[in-house]
């Protein structure tokens, strides 16, 4: 496949989501590092340099000449360069322009990269939304950071190699759904790639929403297990719920409760 062959695929895809009812289109973390494939790239470095200018000069521009300003698609992750540092950076297409959320807290494996130092909070159909990349879903710290905003969406791109770091990546999604009353989408990369940053991965998108009494869907909803296959799963939810979940009522509310940081911790 050529390049020109990939950009008319994902643009064919991302428009036959939207016009089969799509409102937000997620892909993987690192979804964009496939792209290395066509750099001449001779070391591990260069090939992370020579992806993120073909994504900020070629890609991107391409995606924004053709998608709707109504169109939000976050392109999962790729490396993105700014003043000689290079970011896991997500490109997030929102009312027709570019955001990029990068990742906050590196693997010991994302030696290259540098972490980022800001979250961005953009509104999506009256939620307050946020793109958490992997790793940094995994982070207390930042959870209490997002209790502070009172967050209602957060989507999740993530690569793992194996069933365990899918496991990982839902189940602390799981505890930011209950703990922000916040509706969280996971999506996972699948399957092989020559590239090294990539290698192997496999697991399965999920979506949590809170455990309150109010929400009669169910409320952890998953895709299959995937390792080689292309999957594409959808997930539906009325934003309206997380809205309402957001008033007082007398049911236990843990994101309703003001953060403490008074509390003593006594080891004996």
């Amino acid at each position: 496949m050529t390049l020109s062959e990939w950009k008319e695929k994902l643009l064919t895809e991302i428009r036959s989501l939207v016009n089969e009812g799509a409102e937000v289109i997620l892909y993987p973390e690192l979804f964009l590092m496939g792209l290395a494939r066509y750099t001449d790239a001779k070391t591990h470095l260069e090939e992370i340099q020579k992806t993120a200018h073909l994504i900020e000069a070629d890609i991107l521009p391409y995606l924004e000449s053709h998608l709707s300003a109504w169109t939000t698609v976050i392109l999962g992750s790729g490396p993105r360069e700014v003043g000689g540092k290079i970011y896991n950076s997500s490109p997030i297409f929102h009312k027709g322009q570019w955001l990029f959320q990068d990742k906050l807290f590196l693997t010991p494996w994302e030696t290259d990269f540098t972490p980022g130092e800001e979250l961005i909070v953009f509104n999506l159909r009256g939620l307050k939304t946020c793109v958490v990349i992997c790793f940094d879903s995994e982070q207390p710290d930042l959870a209490v950071k997002l209790k502070e905003t009172q967050i209602d969406f957060i989507l999740v791109p993530s690569a793992t190699i194996n069933r365990n770091g899918s496991q990982r990546v839902n189940r602390c999604a799981s505890a930011r759904s209950v703990e922000l009353g916040a509706a969280v989408i996971t999506c996972p990369l699948i399957g092989d790639c020559g590239v090294e940053l990539v290698d192997h991965n496999e697991g399965r998108s999920a979506l949590f929403l809170p455990a309150q009494e109010s929400l009669t869907v169910e409320q952890e909803q998953f895709s299959p297990y995937a390792t080689t296959d292309h999957l594409v799963y959808g997930f539906t939810f009325d934003p309206q719920i997380i809205l309402e979940l957001k008033n007082p009522t007398s049911e236990t509310k843990p994101f309703l409760k003001p953060i403490q940081n008074s509390v003593r911790i006594t080891t004996i």
